[in-house]
């Protein structure tokens, strides 16, 4: 088996959590509630500022030229093109962009990113690549579900724009193409090794849906 196989197998459960949440599939029918998933704009807001940091990591840990190269593209990327897609759709719904960069986030939130940015720190590439496919590969994969469920949900008039987003071909591309480079990877790698970094991966995917229930809740889990 290829080593996202291996992932996958490990994370069966918590992918059919992730598929039959209830957020998801508001956005399946098109009846999510706007005020959760204005909640989930300043929410996953205030993270994207925490997740372009750990591209900073893995840029600041390697003297490869490609990874530095890859890893400065996708901070650019992240803050010109997917967080001006959350500031479009937040000032859509007139929501005071400073006020989101200036609150504080909530523990739910973070807590999972204090977790991504700890294993990035204490962790080379491989780990890295972890704690991003976690979140990556489970908006790919949702998405695609979403549309595969329902090709029209990328029409609706609220929550299309949004929904086309997480369906660009570049960013499918990037995704599938991180995939294919752990696949890689994983070939000189122990089997200890392997099992860390599942655990990370299933421990990030984990907290992927403990923030769904917490925009869907709108408030904090604890």
């Amino acid at each position: 088996m290829k080593f996202i196989d291996y992932l996958y197998e490990q994370t069966r459960d918590i992918w059919q959590d992730l598929y039959n949440h209830p957020f998801i599939e508001g956005l399946i029918r098109g009846d999510l509630e706007i005020s959760r998933f204005k909640y989930y704009l300043e929410e996953d807001y205030i993270y994207l500022w925490e997740h372009v940091k750990i591209f900073a990591i893995g840029l600041a840990k390697t003297n490869n030229k490609e990874i530095i190269r890859k890893f400065a593209y996708l901070i650019n990327n992240c803050m010109e093109n997917e967080m001006a897609i959350h500031r479009g759709l937040m000032k859509d719904f007139d929501i005071d962009i400073k006020e989101i960069e200036n609150r504080q986030a909530n523990l739910t939130n973070l807590s999972y990113s204090n977790y991504r940015i700890s294993q990035s720190i204490l962790g080379g590439y491989e780990e890295i690549l972890m704690v991003l496919m976690a979140c990556d590969l489970g908006y790919v994969n949702i998405f695609r579900h979403i549309d595969r469920v329902n090709p029209q949900a990328k029409n609706h008039e609220v929550y299309g724009k949004f929904i086309t987003g997480y369906l660009d071909p570049v960013y499918l591309s990037y995704v599938d193409g991180t995939v294919n480079e752990i696949n890689e990877l994983s070939k000189e790698m122990t089997k200890e090794k392997m099992d860390a970094l599942i655990e990370i991966f299933k421990n990030c995917l984990t907290y992927e849906l403990k923030f769904w229930d917490m925009v869907y809740n709108k408030g904090d889990l604890f």
